[in-house]
């Protein structure tokens, strides 16, 4: 008998085992679901019968995947959040479709998602770096411009312009996870690229919101109302001596105002997140406590519910050659990006290798507005089902082509 029983066998296995067994243990729960699936969730188990509502079964072995994302990605450098993803295509090549309670859950999750994104964004950091961050910024965008021709050919400019739109915003969160991870987010280099994600960012949901929103006079008030949150989120505190109720009454009253002119403008709900998450990223930033509540609640729960969704949207008709296609032109676009801003750091800032690889390499993944991007594209009609598929692989492509090139230049 082995002395500490399971825990210290585990503890003893290489790493490799251990990512096979938990990858193993994913596909034996996919599997068993598929199971109740196709049985209508009627089962005989040694004799009984036994009824599992299929819903149920769905939640039970979604939120057990979400529970195994994190230490496969763990093992493998990667985000959870790519992991999900792949859950989800798998769930959806085995015959699950999203419910009710996954689309409600799914959805809270995007809102929160949104509004983290926009609570990412240094407004005042921005403001410091603004002239050679819009430097980086605009390089990026170059080699977005063929892969963006390609894969809407024949679409109409709203399609072009959403494709656009999710190729070119760099996801903020996974860049300054690599940069942290890798302790460099304090470089000169790293913070020009983390500022040109942020910009990136915010053209990334101006442009989906221009490609989706319907010619309405009242798109004035809309920007007159963020306008006044942005100029009022400040002034508040100062005034009334009660910072932190204010900023949460302001903050829920450009929600509502915000949320019944989204319905009528046809804005999506998560531009609107994202906006006000934009308006309290100085509040957020400054309360550490309020932030991490946040953090927890959005990653902890909801958020991974929205990418396993996304996943399953693919469904399990997509061709395997759409399938290629898409991966083969997310390496190439994430490794076009780092090449460029490589040599630009290389040039302009005198870094050594390692770091310009690092630094690079944050200008190159895409997660969270490309999916958003996707998930709305493909609601309202602007995009089919095989481009929105096409997309959500080349996210997965582009971010494990950062992990490996940062990885490989410290083989190297």
């Amino acid at each position: 008998m082995i002395r500490g029983g399971v825990g210290s066998l585990w503890e003893t296995l290489p790493p490799p085992l251990k990512l096979g067994a938990i990858v193993a243990l994913s596909l034996v729960a996919v599997e068993a679901f598929s199971l109740v699936e196709s049985s209508g969730g009627n089962l005989e188990v040694w004799g009984f019968s036994l009824h599992i509502e299929v819903d149920v079964a769905l939640l039970g072995v979604t939120a057990l995947l979400i529970l195994l994302s994190t230490p496969i990605a763990a093992m493998l450098g990667i985000t959870p959040a790519i992991v999900e993803l792949v859950f989800g295509v798998y769930l959806a090549y085995r015959g699950a479709e999203v419910n009710e309670a996954l689309k409600i859950i799914s959805g809270i999750g995007a809102n929160m998602l949104l509004f983290m994104a926009g609570t990412e964004i240094d407004v005042g950091f921005l403001k410091r770096t603004a002239g050679k961050a819009l430097s980086v910024a605009a390089l990026t965008l170059i080699p977005a411009v063929p892969v963006v021709a390609y894969m809407t050919r024949g679409a109409p400019l709203e399609a072009s312009i959403l494709v656009f739109a999710t190729l070119t915003a760099t996801s903020v969160a996974l860049t300054f996870t690599l940069f942290d991870a890798y302790k460099v987010v304090r470089a000169r280099a790293a913070q020009l690229v983390l500022a040109a994600a942020m910009i990136l960012d915010v053209l990334g949901m101006i442009l989906i919101n221009v490609a989706t929103a319907a010619i309405n006079p009242l798109l004035i008030l809309y920007g007159l109302v963020i306008l006044a949150a942005f100029a009022l989120q400040p002034i508040l505190p100062r005034i009334t001596g009660a910072p932190f109720e204010m900023e949460i009454r302001l903050v829920a009253m450009a929600l509502i105002v915000l949320g019944v002119l989204s319905e009528v403008l046809g804005i999506h709900g998560v531009l609107t997140s994202f906006i006000l998450g934009l308006i309290v990223s100085e509040t957020v930033k400054n309360r550490r406590v309020l932030r991490e509540k946040i953090e927890g609640l959005a990653t902890g729960f909801f958020t991974p519910f929205f990418f396993i969704v996304s996943g399953m949207s693919i469904g399990g008709g997509v061709e395997l050659l759409a399938v290629l296609e898409a991966l083969a032109l997310g390496v190439v676009l994430a490794a076009s990006k780092l090449g460029i801003i490589y040599f630009y750091i290389k040039r302009f800032m005198g870094v050594g290798r390692q770091m310009a690889v690092v630094a690079a390499s944050g200008a190159a993944p895409l997660l969270t507005v490309t999916i958003i991007g996707a998930e709305i594209g493909y609601d309202l009609g602007l995009i089919d089902g095989r481009t929105y598929s096409m997309l959500i692989w080349v996210v997965v492509a582009s971010s494990l082509t950062a992990v490996m090139a940062v990885k490989l230049s410290y083989r190297l």
